[in-house]
């Protein structure tokens, strides 16, 4: 499994990793935040998915943690740009 994570600017050079890949919200099931994380290589016939930074923390511990993935047409940058005042 391949972890790609930008901890010195704040994901601010994951963007174009996340514009190339498609990916727009964290995949974990039921969450809606944006990404800070990229993970690929987790399993046969697992894409390329993304992780808000308390998901990947959540993963991130001793004994780490199952995910329920799931993809759909959300964009959490775009909300979060519609949403902040």
């Amino acid at each position: 499994m391949n972890i790609i994570r930008d901890n010195e600017l704040g994901g601010l050079m994951m963007i174009p990793l996340f514009v190339d890949w498609h990916i727009r919200r964290c995949n974990a099931k039921g969450c809606r935040e944006r990404p800070t994380t990229i993970i690929s290589g987790a399993g046969e016939g697992i894409r390329v998915f993304g992780l808000c930074e308390a998901d990947f923390q959540r993963g991130n511990m001793e004994g780490g943690t199952n995910y329920d993935l799931e993809w759909d047409d959300f964009d959490a940058f775009e909300f979060a740009k519609e949403h902040t005042p």
